[in-house]
């Protein structure tokens, strides 16, 4: 957060003007989880005059094997434009000595982020401690309705403020790959909520992780065309998702992809940091959203390979955006206004289709038509051999406007454009807007595309 958002002498401008630029496509501002395997590693120091001191290790560059945080850390939570809400992830501390520095470290958020907190997570994909109490899910109820109850008491008590519950996101496991439960509950949102999380009322949403594919040591290295360009790859990971989210659904607490991203362990070199990413996110937000999950957390970090930007200066390269964003920006038009609706039209491996309803309309919502290309094309092909897909929409449909974010390849980090426009060096959308006519219904979408078709 301390590079992503600065502080109250050095606000980072070039975040809050990327933000903005979601909000004034959107008509929304992200909501910001901040959280991960860091809160897991943070503690909070009172008497600290920086507001954030890490220890990196060789093993680690990544991240820190741990952090301290002082109460000015809270003032990076207060540089983004008004109205942006946060998930403040807290540690998941061991024993009585544990629990204390948690309320005091969640008293530091409460306090400081006021109305702009959205909720508090209890620790970091659980299911991964290595501690006895986390033997299994049902271990972990007794200590997080510990937790949870403590810190409402301890910090949300002094206001006396009943509507401020609940305020906890629930569970943030690691990816789901069991449903159900053997001679003991597997580790998944179902169990949790089963077994004791739904009937505290403190769960104001549950969220589970999930990536494409992994880059921690000992994983087979992804690719482009396997992991993020492969439809059916994404929507076979989905299924668990699909099923959680609607249980959780059935008894009234939203599910979330509490955070997510291309290929675990930051991200993977020529994968995560390409355009390939921008164009996996499209179709990935767009099939979650047809699903029983009401958000989606992407993660990032300043050196991370995965991030939609780099925040500051770092390792020799300037503060930049990265192909994701553009993803980003194509979502963030595809929902603008909110109360959306998303249904799948197109289902297959290498070309996906969704139709974007407005909730609010019984009849007629149909207010977009999304068409993602997810054929191979790299910059290295000649241009005038790159293949097209001619999609014929309804005659009902006939007369939309397009917009195209498009790539020389999708190997590149550069030279990405949606709408003719592109991202400037500050963080402004700039270049002049191409929307293209849709004449007789018919849209061409080429080899690593996407297209926004929008009606009136």
């Amino acid at each position: 957060m301390l590079d992503y958002a600065g502080n109250n002498s050095q606000p980072n401008d070039f975040s809050i003007q990327l933000l903005q630029n979601l909000q004034n496509l959107s008509g929304a501002y992200p909501i910001i989880r901040a959280g991960g395997t860091t809160s897991n590693r943070a503690i909070f120091v009172a008497n600290q005059s920086a507001s954030l001191i890490e220890a990196f290790s060789a093993s680690s560059p990544d991240q820190p094997s741990s952090l301290s945080i002082g109460p000015t850390w809270i003032q990076s939570f207060q540089q983004f434009p008004k109205g942006t809400k946060y998930i403040y992830g807290l540690n998941f501390g061991d024993g009585d000595v544990g629990l204390q520095q948690t309320i005091l470290e969640a008293t530091n958020a409460f306090n400081g982020l006021g109305t702009s907190l959205e909720s508090f997570e209890i620790g970091n994909e659980v299911d991964g401690y290595h501690f006895s109490r986390m033997a299994n899910s049902i271990f972990l109820l007794t200590f997080w309705k510990q937790y949870a109850a403590a810190i409402a008491d301890t910090a949300i008590g002094a206001t006396l403020d009943s509507s401020l519950e609940p305020l906890f996101q629930a569970c943030a496991f690691e990816a789901p790959r069991h449903l159900g439960y053997n001679a003991t509950p597997f580790w998944n949102v179902e169990n949790a909520l089963k077994f004791g999380i739904a009937s505290t009322g403190k769960a104001k949403t549950v969220a589970d992780h999930d990536y494409m594919g992994s880059a921690c040591p000992g994983a087979k290295p992804a690719t482009i065309k396997d992991n993020l360009l492969n439809h059916f790859h994404m929507t076979s990971l989905m299924y668990y998702h699909s099923y959680l989210g609607n249980y959780s659904s059935s008894v009234g607490i939203p599910y979330v992809l509490g955070e997510t991203n291309s290929i675990s362990c930051q991200g993977q070199v020529g994968v995560s940091d390409v355009y390939a990413a921008a164009l996996w996110s499209i179709d990935y937000t767009l099939y979650i959203a047809s699903l029983n999950a009401s958000r989606i957390y992407y993660h990032m970090g300043t050196p991370y390979r995965y991030s939609a930007w780099q925040p500051v200066a770092h390792n020799g390269t300037e503060k930049h955006v990265k192909p994701l964003y553009y993803g980003n920006i194509f979502t963030a038009s595809a929902f603008a206004g909110g109360n959306k609706k998303v249904s799948v039209l197109v289902n297959e491996t290498d070309f996906s289709a969704y139709g974007i309803y407005d909730s609010r309309k019984a009849e007629n919502g149909l207010e977009s038509v999304v068409m993602v290309n997810l054929e191979m094309w790299n910059s290295t092909q000649a241009v005038e051999k790159r293949p097209y897909t001619k999609v014929k929409l309804p005659e009902l449909l006939a007369n939309g406007m397009a917009r195209r974010l498009t790539s020389p390849g999708v190997e590149i980090v550069r030279n990405i454009s949606f709408a003719g426009q592109y991202v400037d060096g500050d963080g402004r959308i700039v270049g002049r807007q191409v929307v293209e006519v849709v004449e007789s219904g018919e849209v061409l979408v080429g080899a690593g595309e996407a297209v926004l078709v929008s009606f009136s």
